[in-house]
């Protein structure tokens, strides 16, 4: 079937790598290790030096008990290092799916746009039963896929379940 191919561009196959239009559109950023990382390391830093502080200022100032108890700190910090990092992790792999979602449907866009171009030209010379039916698809795909030809409000987008 892939020999029979018509020769017009249009109806080819569409590659969204190759595509100027999808080109033309901001990459989304997607949180890599090193981020993850990083942002684990900080948030660990930071209740690891609360944690010290709330300790010294009960144990020292409040109770007067000399000495710093950093063994509580120390945990408490690797589990904030560990829980943000999961966070983060997981929220990663949300946007990668969602971004997956959504490159589909614009090929999905891309490839019905096409096709109810080939066949409106295609139709001959009793063209208003299959116009009417191309301007229905195309009110519906203009409907429900706002965000595809708009990425910058991509997370209008809601999935249904």
């Amino acid at each position: 079937m892939a020999t029979d191919r018509p020769s017009d561009p249009h109806l080819q196959d569409f590659d969204p790598a190759q595509d100027p239009a999808f080109l033309s559109r901001p990459r989304a950023h997607v949180v890599s290790n090193f981020e993850i990382w990083r942002a684990a390391m900080m948030t660990g830093v930071v209740v690891f030096w609360l944690a010290l502080a709330v300790q010294w200022v009960i144990y020292d100032r409040i109770l007067h008990d000399e000495g710093l108890r950093v063994i509580g700190s120390s945990v408490a910090a690797v589990m904030a290092i560990a829980l943000v990092r999961q966070m983060k992790i997981s929220a990663r792999n949300d946007r990668l799916t969602d971004l997956r979602r959504l490159e589909a449907i614009a090929v999905m866009n891309h490839r019905i746009r096409n096709s109810l171009q080939a066949i409106t030209i295609a139709s001959g010379y009793d063209t208003t039963t299959v116009r009417e039916s191309v301007d229905r698809i195309e009110r519906v795909l203009s409907e429900v896929l706002p965000s595809v030809r708009h990425p910058n409000r991509a997370t209008d987008f809601k999935p249904e379940e």
